[in-house]
């Protein structure tokens, strides 16, 4: 469980959070990148320009979340960043596009994840306070470049469901230069009244925005749709890919069976509490979904979480309760004070 942690500055202002285990950052190169990504990936990527940034995923056949990954476009190579944190994350997710890498396709994939530092900046001044990195050159899209060397992935500031995210940018900087920049960041963020976030601390500040993530709320168990990201990495106009067939399906039924909420809990989290864990309805005792993350939070005035709901039981106030009688109250995303 993640301990009690303070994002309030980090709403109002901004939070830093500066990686222990850096996010794996992969490029695909040469004549066929656009194409051989276009195959693979629910997103257009062979609608980007460079300069832009999108989100998109690897699909199953069945349509289930393999991997997720924000995909930038430079005028000679694309950059991948699926939530991955590890060598034998980034080994499985390599293995994962080469299985589609055939002989003639004019395609090079390396991994770019050692030759940086990584940071995220959140929060509704992230982009002022990180303008001073950027090149002048690089504005306008989502993928920036930083004097120096090294990127700035500014997200969309609407996540599942168009939830407001509130502002979240990821950095990549030089590993020589990375600490030194770094320190001048953290300096404008602290003068500015935001703060540095640990890793318990950025947690928490997902949980709160709703912004689901791997593996907690995205993997083989789930569709994007469910995740309510289907109108932030789904292109339904693109051609074929894998997977393809029934993200198409589900968009035209218009029928999901289950989908993210957000979720308060009465009282406080047990310390041996476990997730993911089965929520039941609380009038009946029948499934009505499965509680995914859970944080303490004081922003939140106590325990808030995000968890897959079924149709049944997803509107906002819905009760719900765990097998060792823990009460939730269903809410909307994100999970912030109430008006």
């Amino acid at each position: 469980m993640t301990p009690q942690t303070d994002t309030r500055p980090s709403h109002a202002r901004a939070g830093l959070h500066i990686a222990t285990r850096p996010r794996v950052l992969v490029s695909v190169s040469g004549d066929d990148r656009a194409s051989f990504l276009q195959g693979l990936l629910c997103q257009d990527v062979a609608g980007q320009k460079p300069g832009s940034l999108r989100y998109g995923f690897f699909l199953s056949p069945k349509a289930r979340i393999l991997f997720d990954s924000w995909i930038g476009v430079l005028p000679d190579r694309i950059l991948l960043s699926p939530s991955l944190f590890s060598k034998e994350a980034e080994a499985e997710f390599l293995a994962h596009l080469k299985k589609y890498l055939f002989f003639r396709t004019k395609a090079t994939l390396a991994s770019e994840t050692e030759g940086f530092v990584q940071a995220s900046l959140v929060g509704p001044e992230a982009r002022v306070l990180v303008s001073p990195l950027l090149t002048p050159e690089s504005d306008g899209g989502g993928l920036r470049t930083i004097a120096g060397g090294g990127f700035a992935f500014l997200r969309p500031e609407t996540g599942a469901f168009d939830a407001d995210t509130g502002g979240y940018i990821d950095l990549w900087l030089p590993a020589d230069k990375g600490p030194a920049l770094l320190a001048s960041l953290e300096e404008r963020v602290l003068t500015q009244g935001g703060q540095r976030l640990d890793d318990g601390g950025l947690e928490v500040y997902r949980v709160e925005r709703g912004i689901p993530t791997v593996p907690s709320e995205l993997n083989e168990g789930h569709f994007p749709a469910e995740a309510g990201l289907d109108t932030l990495a789904v292109s339904y106009d693109k051609g074929c890919y894998v997977g393809q067939e029934p993200v198409t399906r589900l968009k035209f039924q218009g029928q999901l069976s289950r989908k993210l909420v957000g979720v308060r809990l009465e009282g406080t989290i047990a310390p041996e509490t476990s997730l993911p864990r089965p929520l039941l309805a609380s009038l009946d005792h029948t499934e009505a979904g499965i509680l995914t993350s859970l944080v303490s939070s004081v922003t939140c005035g106590g325990p808030v979480g995000l968890a897959y709901v079924k149709r049944s039981h997803w509107d906002s106030g819905e009760s719900l309760v765990d097998g060792a009688g823990n009460r939730f109250e269903v809410s909307e995303l994100p999970l912030l004070p109430r008006e």
